[in-house]
């Protein structure tokens, strides 16, 4: 019997399935949020003083940076002047802001950026805004009144007691003094450059006073100015200083430190320590207990100051 000629099919019933719905999208639980929450927290607080701290380290690195370069303009300052060392600041001339220490060796370290601490802050750097005197034409003691190309340093104070004090008075024209070389016997050991905070010219709160030097924790006596006026006379005959450049100040009490609402003191604000330039160009950290105890021995002196290297000697 003959095949059909049509090839059986098979019935195949098509179901309609049912439309895919949308995947609902994954969301965070209320508790998952606040977990997560949570952890950020957690990482922030553990990385944020390894931050602080690798900031800080950065700013002291520069800082000391700085003050080696300022030690190569001090270097280069004395070779072309007969070894002797700048004075920290001579007379006000009539239509520039006073000359000082940075000014004259400017000429030979023109960065300047270097003269300025990165490590102030801004209550600070508005405290020492010391003008460079070739950016200037006026006296004004308010930066609205300079030059819009004015420039200004500050932070690093000069150890001007023992290494240059131009400071006079009509009635009284001596110490100028500026310190040869060769009588720094102690190069390595004799504070040039330092941070500083000032005085706070002999009241509570912080002025612009003396925020360009630094002062030692005792007048200097027989060496170097012999301390801001020729003598002690001078405070009564004028009300002039005579130790300390913040105002009429003096030893408290022998081998103490001078009064320290006049000093103007090295600022230990290089995570606990002072930033140090010394004579023969090295910088480094120091505590200020140690700038001014050479010797160990739990007295104050003027071992690191006076170019000597000798606690008995002032």
């Amino acid at each position: 019997m003959a095949r059909s000629s049509h090839a059986s099919r098979t019935a195949f019933t098509l179901v309609e399935l049912p439309a895919v719905s949308k995947v609902n999208r994954a969301a965070f639980t209320l508790v998952e949020l606040l977990v997560v929450i949570g952890i950020i927290a957690l990482l922030i607080a553990i990385l944020m003083p390894a931050l602080s701290n690798a900031r800080a380290q950065s700013k002291s690195v520069v800082s000391l940076s700085n003050l080696r370069q300022l030690g190569i303009g001090l270097v280069q300052y004395r070779i072309e002047n007969k070894g002797y060392y700048p004075v920290a600041a001579w007379p006000s001339l009539p239509d520039r802001a006073r000359t000082r220490w940075a000014d004259a060796i400017y000429p030979y370290m023109k960065n300047t950026e270097v003269y300025m601490s990165p490590q102030l802050d801004e209550p600070q750097r508005a405290r020492m805004n010391k003008p460079f005197n070739h950016t200037t034409n006026n006296t004004s003691p308010t930066a609205s009144a300079y030059l819009p190309e004015t420039k200004f340093y500050g932070g690093y104070g000069y150890n001007w007691q023992y290494l240059g004090n131009g400071r006079t008075t009509p009635t009284q024209p001596e110490p100028f003094f500026a310190r040869e070389g060769a009588q720094i016997r102690k190069t390595a050991d004799t504070i040039a450059v330092a941070d500083t905070d000032g005085s706070k010219d002999g009241t509570a709160s912080y002025t612009a006073e003396g925020t360009y030097v630094v002062d030692p924790p005792l007048m200097s006596l027989d060496m170097g100015s012999k301390g801001a006026r020729n003598a002690p006379a001078m405070v009564a005959s004028t009300g002039g200083d005579y130790s300390y450049r913040g105002g009429i100040g003096g030893d408290l009490v022998a081998g103490t430190p001078g009064d320290p609402l006049r000093r103007s003191t090295p600022a230990e604000r290089n995570r606990g320590h002072v930033n140090v330039l010394f004579c023969d160009g090295h910088a480094v950290p120091m505590k200020l207990k140690d700038m001014d105890d050479s010797n160990g021995d739990g007295m104050v002196d003027n071992g690191y100051w006076n170019g000597k290297f000798d606690a008995t000697k002032r």
